[in-house]
Parts: C-alpha cells; structure tokens; sequence
C-alpha cells in the first residue's frame, strides 16, 4: 500500500516541528495542525515531527486530503490512488473465463446481389436466324468460329448487311441469287431477300 509522504517544517526562531503536505519554495505554508507560517519565516526539516496535533492527524486520511487540496497538491492524491488501484488490478484472482474463438462468432449472413434477368434471344431477328450466334452490340453477331454478321435495321425489320471473316469465303451462285459461305456461316438467298444461318454440321 502507498502512504502519503508528508513533509516537515520548523519556523526559523524554533519551536516544534510540524508536518505539511509540501513545503513549498515561496509563499505561506499552512501544517497539519491548522498553523500558517508566513512566507520567510519556516524551513524544510529532516527530523521527525514533534506537534501532537500533526502527528494525531497525519493519521486521518480525510484531513491529509484536505490539506493537499488546500495546498493544491490533488494530483500527488490522484497519482497514488491510482498506483493503489494498478496493485489492486494485478493481485486479482485471473480471469479463467473461456471466450469464444474470433471464427465461431456468428458471422453476418451474406445474400449475392440480385442479378438482372437475362435478355431473351428471339430465335430469328429478321433476316438472321440466331441460333448459335452471340450478340456482340446492337445489330452485331458472333458465331462459334469468329464470323461477324452485320445486321441493319430497316423499318421494324433487320437485314443483313455485312459478313466479315479472316478465314475462307465461298459465294456461289444459284437459281435464286448468290450463296455465301464464311466459316460456319452461311448467307443464302430467300423469298424475301436472304437468310442468314449456322451451317448445319456435315
């Protein structure tokens, strides 16, 4: 347990020794015993106090707190009792409770965002028979092999307008007009104006 250190004081014509929280460097002192020595008239001293009245109330803690708030010297009192309550903190029984792992807390519920519902393919787009081909922006198609099928819409409807292939092309004229034929797609020629298809599998 940490005491309070009091320190002494004499006045200087002698007399007894008194106690007081500090004996400060300039300025009045006030003891323990209720005396104020005027400022020049006391000094520190190393002997042991001999006023009853110091002694007999050195040992109240309520008057030794008075006196060093008096003195303002509260922050000597705050500093011990605050060492006090650190000793008390480690001399404690430890703490054996047995806390959960970090990983076996409950862990918030995470949903995937909603996605969007995919675009429905019609199976033709005018002149384009879609099926097998990938939608590469508006009027644009892919197909399995990289053949690019340009489409234009014209009116409501959409023709062809365009095939582009780095690969072999074929055109072939028939009864009815010019058939191309570019990797895996086929542009034949229709009642209407052409058809633009996968090319079935041999």
């Amino acid at each position: 347990m940490h005491q309070v250190k009091l320190e002494s004081v004499r006045r200087n014509s002698g007399g007894r020794i008194h106690l007081t929280p500090k004996v400060p460097r300039s300025g009045p002192v006030t003891t323990l015993c209720g005396q104020t020595l005027e400022a020049g008239s006391f000094a520190a001293n190393d002997a042991p106090p001999d006023c009853a009245n110091c002694i007999r109330r050195s040992r109240d803690q309520a008057r030794i707190s008075g006196a060093f708030f008096a003195q303002e010297e509260g922050s000597e009192l705050l500093r011990l009792s605050l060492e006090q309550a650190r000793e008390r903190t480690q001399s404690r029984e430890p703490d054996l409770r047995v806390l959960p792992h970090p990983s076996e807390k409950d862990k918030p519920v995470v949903w995937p965002a909603p996605k969007p519902p995919a675009e429905e393919i019609p199976e033709r787009l005018g002149e384009l028979v879609t099926r097998g081909f990938k939608s590469s922006g508006e009027g644009v198609w892919r197909s399995p092999v990289g053949v690019i099928v340009k489409m234009r819409k014209h009116g409501r409807d959409w023709r062809f307008a365009e095939v582009v292939f780095e690969g072999e092309i074929v055109a072939t004229r028939t009864d009815r007009g010019l058939r191309l034929r570019a990797g895996d797609v086929e542009v034949a020629p229709d009642e209407d104006g052409f058809e633009v298809r996968l090319r079935k599998k041999t």
